[in-house]
């Protein structure tokens, strides 16, 4: 009995060492059922979320541009503000080197350059033969780095002739401001010397010359009328003009206008009584080919597509009547008659000691006049 019981008693445990084994696995295998894989969840996640938006909406965009157009707003006027101001320095800087020039000739020449230059002609001089000698600027090459151009030069014949068209139609980078048009691109052009006579009807492209223009000029002096100026008596008249440091013209009837010129002598230092330090020698002359006037091109039924009136070249001469400022022109008023720029706010001036200004608009013609004249008393 004991036996038996003893038998049965270690089925028994090994039946409940099975039987514990059995629900063990079972247990296992329930907690497996409960495990979700991280991909599934994944799913489910995403699937609870909002869609996914490729593009921006319209009140985003709108606020974008706005942005973007502020931004703008700042920085174009400021861009453009400092290449305006690169620009007057190196107009400046031009004006300088002429100045320069100009000095460095009177020192070797004991003059100032002629207005009138060349062997084409000999005097007097109609007003007509006044545009198309060689200028001063021709005989300033060789001290702005520019003698080769000088001596490809044909003195003997017209600045305008097609001899000397190579020349006229380089561009010298020292006589142009860099505010205004492309020189190579705005050529000036004016009528042969040989068609000075022939009707309006008549002219071909033969007939006309093309040049590279200069923005700035030698002028001759400034005209100031009194308050009643007499019917009888021309606004052209020599007793009218105070004469600036570039010489001695004398003309039939004393009139600069609509007569010959009889005789040119070459200005010197020595001719300032009022002091080179207070006396204008070169002046900015911008806008051409084109006739401006505050800012505008000037057409009229005589001069329909606003054409410069003067000479527009570098190379060629001009007249002295064209030369001269008109009465009353302030700065930045007309450029076939004064001082004029493309700068804002007014325009430079070498003065007869080589250092350069700057001129407001605002200049009084008064002042303009004063620092005009060479021997007028006024400083």
């Amino acid at each position: 009995m004991t036996i038996l019981s003893q038998a049965m008693d270690n089925q028994t445990v090994n039946w409940s060492e099975r039987f514990g084994a059995l629900e063990m696995e079972a247990a296992q295998s329930r907690a497996r059922l409960l495990i979700i894989p991280k991909r599934v969840l994944n799913v489910v996640k995403r699937s609870n979320q909002k869609p996914i938006r490729l593009a921006m909406t319209l009140i985003e965009t709108i606020v974008s541009i706005t942005i973007i157009g502020i931004l703008a707003a700042i920085l174009v006027p400021a861009v453009q503000a400092a290449r305006e101001s690169a620009r007057k320095t190196q107009c400046q800087n031009n004006l300088k080197q002429i100045a320069l020039a100009a000095h460095a000739f009177h020192n070797a020449n004991n003059e100032l350059p002629s207005f009138y230059n060349g062997t084409m002609l000999s005097y007097p001089l109609q007003e007509w033969d006044l545009f198309h000698m060689h200028s001063w600027r021709v005989s300033l090459l060789p001290y702005i780095e520019q003698s080769a151009l000088r001596d490809s030069v044909a003195w003997n014949a017209f600045a305008t002739a097609a001899e000397n068209k190579p020349v006229a139609t380089t561009v010298v980078s020292t006589y142009v401001c860099p505010s205004g048009m492309s020189p190579s691109e705005n050529l000036g052009w004016g009528l042969m010397h040989a068609a000075t006579k022939l009707p309006a009807t008549s002219l071909t492209d033969a007939d006309r010359y093309q040049v590279v223009r200069s923005d700035y000029d030698a002028m001759a002096g400034i005209i100031v009328l009194p308050n009643d100026l007499p019917n009888s008596e021309s606004q052209y008249d020599t007793k009218y003009i105070r004469w600036g440091v570039w010489g001695w013209p004398k003309f039939a009837n004393n009139l600069i206008s609509g007569e010959v010129l009889i005789r040119y002598r070459a200005g010197t230092f020595k001719d300032i009584s009022d002091g080179v330090s207070n006396t204008i020698m070169f002046v900015e002359r911008g806008g051409r080919p084109i006739h401006l006037v505050n800012g505008r091109p000037k057409i009229d039924i005589y001069n329909p597509n606003a054409d410069y009136r003067g000479q527009v070249g570098w190379s060629a001469s001009n007249s002295i009547a064209r030369s001269v400022n008109g009465h009353k022109i302030g700065v930045n008023e007309d450029n076939e008659a004064g001082v004029y720029s493309t700068h804002p706010g007014g325009a430079f001036v070498a003065i007869a000691d080589g250092s350069v200004t700057f001129l407001p608009d605002s200049t009084d013609f008064k002042t303009l006049a004063q620092m005009f004249g060479r021997s007028d008393g006024e400083r």
